[in-house]
């Protein structure tokens, strides 16, 4: 098995081999090239106790082989669902051709960033675009770009051939160390306890994606089109403008050539702008509106307290209001619209006289390995959508089956160690953990695939 970028590759023969990558020379060698898309997983299951069903997104069910001789019991054979976006199988040429056209991958230990700054320094293109382009950088993606460029202190407009090799150097240094934690972790996770412990100690996760401000300046974020996909900056010094690709194109001299006035040069220049330029309007930094993320969301809480019951769903607003009056009396028709939503939560905040100030829970960051029953764990209680940040090891099923625990047998064997006493709680504290448990069951019914 071998990982490139945001690809893997298996490689499966019939021979009793030990090289899992194969060699060109190999006789009867598949080659499967899997990527996972935005939600595909592949998890291993006991075949006799907790296979669930082949569902109709899955690509692939490999089964283990069990010789009558082997001292494995057929009740402990193992067996493996695979759903992905693109299932492919050939041979070894198949490995060959698909790495040759990926780029460098910050998290393998061959990665070569000498030949990549050789790419890069001879590119026109933004530093935005080559951290998203394959080809280049192989395996991050728009909230590792966010959070790479902004840690790197480098606008995302800033071409590749303006770049110097020391701040070539500090995105690529940046770029190993979050995909690391992101391997470590299971999670995306920029934010540095060390570096902010305040930001950490507050939930924070990410610095600038999807904020209307900065989480170490408070600076104003912008955001716009870049490329097709949504690009982040901070304004408020973070991330300095230099070396800046220009918004339009220069008024081209050779007009005059074929024979235009200067008065009709200027009568042009005087009209409207033509669409073509409103059209690039978008891709205009703005100040950015954060929208309800499946990527990276922002828990409930977090968004009624800072940014008003707007930020919240129908759904969401319902809930709150029910689990505070406890009854229908206050609830709007279901049929009612969003506007008649938000005011009636405002009604009852307005009687309570209090915003909810509920504090987020901390976020430290876990240990350097984790299981991935614990990742599933955290992305849980911080809100995180499997859709998008999900565990690829467990299925659905496994997913559920481990955030039902809660907190985890590991933690709670860490905690008891670290205050060495016995944690039995009293009433309220136990009624308040079976609340919190039963809130991420609720949370997490849905698997969040569109």
């Amino acid at each position: 098995m071998e990982a490139v970028g945001k690809n893997l590759f298996a490689f499966f023969s019939s021979h009793d081999d030990s090289n899992s990558s194969g060699s060109k020379g190999d006789d009867g060698l598949v080659v499967m090239h899997v990527h996972f898309g935005m939600s595909g997983m592949w998890a291993v299951f006991n075949t006799t106790t907790e296979e669930p069903d082949v569902k109709p997104t899955t690509r692939l069910r490999l089964e283990e082989i069990v010789s009558p001789s082997s001292a494995i019991a057929a009740e402990h054979k193992i067996c493996t669902h695979l759903s992905a976006m693109t299932v492919a199988h050939g041979d070894y040429s198949l490995y060959t051709s698909k790495k040759a056209a990926l780029g460098e991958d910050p998290l393998r230990p061959d990665a070569n960033p000498n030949q990549l700054f050789g790419k890069v320094i001879k590119s026109k293109k933004s530093i935005g675009q080559i951290i998203m382009d394959q080809s280049f950088f192989a395996g991050p993606g728009n909230i590792y770009r966010a959070e790479i460029l902004f840690l790197a202190g480098v606008y995302p407009t800033t071409t590749g051939n303006n770049l110097d090799r020391q701040t070539f150097d500090k995105i690529w240094d940046v770029s190993v160390q979050l995909l690391r934690r992101g391997y470590d972790t299971g999670s995306i996770l920029s934010v540095d306890a060390t570096l902010d412990p305040s930001l950490a100690a507050r939930g924070e996760r990410r610095y600038i994606y999807n904020q209307s401000r900065c989480a170490r300046c408070s600076g104003k974020v912008s955001s716009w089109n870049m490329s097709g996909r949504t690009c982040y900056a901070c304004e408020g010094g973070c991330q300095p403008k230099q070396f800046l690709i220009p918004s339009t194109p220069p008024v081209k001299s050779k007009s005059v050539a074929k024979g235009k006035s200067n008065e009709a040069i200027a009568a042009v220049a005087k009209k409207p702008e033509s669409n073509v330029v409103k059209s690039k309007r978008s891709e205009q930094p703005t100040q950015h509106v954060p929208f309800i993320s499946h990527c990276a969301p922002v828990t409930i809480d977090q968004r009624l307290n800072e940014h008003g019951p707007e930020r919240l769903t129908i759904k969401e607003i319902r809930s709150i209001i029910d689990h505070k009056v406890g009854s229908n009396a206050l609830l709007p028709s279901k049929s009612a619209n969003k506007a008649t939503h938000v005011q009636a939560l405002r009604n009852l905040l307005q009687k309570e006289s209090v915003l909810s100030t509920k504090p987020s829970a901390s976020c430290h960051l876990p240990p350097p390995t984790i299981s991935a029953e614990d990742a599933a764990r955290e992305k849980a209680i911080s809100g995180e959508n499997r859709a998008v940040e999900h565990i690829a090891e467990l299925s659905r099923e496994q997913a559920m089956k481990a955030i039902s625990v809660t907190p985890s047998p590991e933690a709670k064997k860490r905690k008891k160690g670290r205050r060495g006493v016995d944690e039995k709680g009293d009433e309220a504290g136990v009624e308040k953990r079976k609340s919190t448990r039963r809130k991420l069951l609720h949370n997490n019914t849905d698997d969040g695939s569109k």
